[in-house]
């Protein structure tokens, strides 16, 4: 696997561009709506994370974190600081969609994200660490630079960061299965063209079960992590594997229940892991590998 990040040629920014204004205006949108006070001030939408190429595995959560924007003290992250592009002060939504410079730098943000030493890894975990990256790397991926790993991308269902997390805000639903984020999704995923889509949530993997262009088998628990479930699938518009997972692997002590212990007596601490991620991942790797024989990921 190629170490270096490759930059994306002049028709994929073009395509990139039409997908960032189309959020910039989503996002102008709400700020002038009834939860304008979860829309970050100088914010910018968050297509994708990641260096993006052909072929590449996409994982989709929900919608990026303020930790993306602010630290702990709700300031926003500046400078060396940032991990995506934040506008001046001044500089309205408008003139951010009107300046190509602007647009651009934000898209080089995107594809460098996982490069530079701002990355959240509370969330996506460390290289070669837990996590997220933890079940990646036991399937073979990672977000990372990594010899030998599948390069992974990662998007949201709703490219808009919000102060609250999403499952806290009273209008999720109508956010989530907005026309605007169902076509949106389904765009950003054809920008993407992965060889492999991986859904991080039960919620998500539900309503996706529930539009035509998605297909899933029956719900499996991980032989040796029962609660940690999943589904294989098929997105037909790209012709592409599924993998549906039921639980989180970066909120493990959320996405399953705190310290709660499975039916063997394990707790859900064990799960969170690095080597148990791994091991998880390798397990669901297999069995996309024996659904699809013929389909190399």
């Amino acid at each position: 696997m190629d170490e270096l990040i490759k930059p994306l040629s002049t028709s994929k920014v073009e395509g990139a561009k039409l997908l960032l204004k189309r959020a910039i205006r989503y996002q102008a949108e709400l700020s002038q709506s009834s939860i304008a006070h979860e829309v970050i001030d100088r914010a910018t939408p968050v297509v994708w994370f990641g260096n993006t190429s052909p072929n590449n595995w996409v994982t989709i959560a929900t919608n990026p974190s303020s930790k993306e924007f602010l630290d702990r003290d709700d300031n926003l992250l500046l400078g060396e600081k940032s991990r995506f592009y934040v506008r001046k002060k001044g500089i309205s939504l408008e003139e951010y969609e009107a300046s190509d410079k602007q647009l651009e730098t934000t898209i080089e943000m995107y594809n460098s994200y996982f490069e530079r030493d701002t990355a959240y890894r509370g969330w996506f975990g460390k290289k070669n660490g837990a996590r997220l990256e933890g079940f990646l790397n036991g399937m073979g991926g990672s977000l990372y630079s990594n010899y030998n790993k599948k390069r992974v991308v990662h998007t949201d269902f709703f490219p808009i960061p919000t102060r609250s997390q999403m499952s806290r805000i009273r209008q999720k639903a109508s956010l989530l299965e907005s026309q605007f984020a169902k076509d949106f999704i389904k765009d950003t995923l054809d920008f993407l063209s992965p060889s492999l889509i991986i859904v991080l949530g039960k919620e998500h993997c539900s309503r996706l079960a529930l539009e035509k262009e998605f297909s899933f088998d029956s719900i499996k628990p991980i032989k040796d992590f029962p609660d940690s479930k999943y589904q294989v699938g098929f997105y037909h518009p790209l012709g592409v594997p599924v993998v549906s997972l039921h639980f989180k692997p970066s909120e493990q002590f959320i996405g399953l229940g705190g310290n709660k212990a499975d039916l063997n007596g394990k707790g859900h601490g064990d799960y969170a892991k690095k080597a148990s991620l791994n091991q998880m991942g390798n397990e669901v790797l297999n069995e996309v590998k024996v659904t699809f024989p013929n389909y190399s990921i």
